[in-house]
């Protein structure tokens, strides 16, 4: 691993559970399901709904899953969600008083400020079937810059590392 690599996956916080009862390995095809447009976490942006669409699609195909032709049924329902929340980190610069080491002249501490974003990327596999929550990845610091190249090769990093967890087709 390099040290970059390695930082983005240790800053990123990945969590993935599984159905215990699941055997992910008997599913063979799958389709993306839609959110709908005014519910909590929904994509909207068509652009980034292509993009993660594309990117999680690799990963399952990686993994053994296909996607369904058009109008087929599929095994599995694919669904994502995200959310992005603004934040702002500060930092204590300068001497933390009104003393000085430096003869006479006083510096007060100060502060500098940081503004970031902090998203979360939710993936859900389904059993279409069974209308059954299988298998979820929450990957928390997936969206933390803007949509830049830089960004969405981040984003597959970390769901290569998500996908890891999940069992490939039999």
């Amino acid at each position: 691993l390099s040290m970059a690599y390695a930082a983005t996956l240790l800053a990123a916080d990945i969590k993935t559970t599984v159905d215990p009862q699941a055997d992910l390995g008997k599913y063979s095809t799958f389709t993306f399901l839609e959110s709908e447009p005014k519910g909590k976490g929904a994509i909207t942006d068509k652009r980034v709904q292509e993009r993660l669409r594309y990117l999680i699609a690799q990963h399952l195909n990686k993994r053994g899953y296909k996607p369904v032709a058009p109008k087929q049924q599929a095994d599995l329902g694919v669904h994502f969600a995200g959310h992005v929340q603004p934040k702002q980190r500060v930092l204590m610069t300068g001497r933390p008083g009104p003393y000085s080491y430096n003869w006479g002249r006083t510096e007060l501490g100060g502060q500098d400020t940081f503004d970031y974003r902090d998203g979360t990327l939710i993936v859900d596999l389904v059993d279409l079937s069974a209308s059954q929550l299988l298998w979820r990845t929450r990957i928390q610091d997936a969206f933390s810059s803007s949509y830049s190249e830089d960004n969405w090769k981040k984003i597959n990093r970390l769901l290569d590392e998500a996908f890891k967890k999940l069992p490939a087709r039999r």
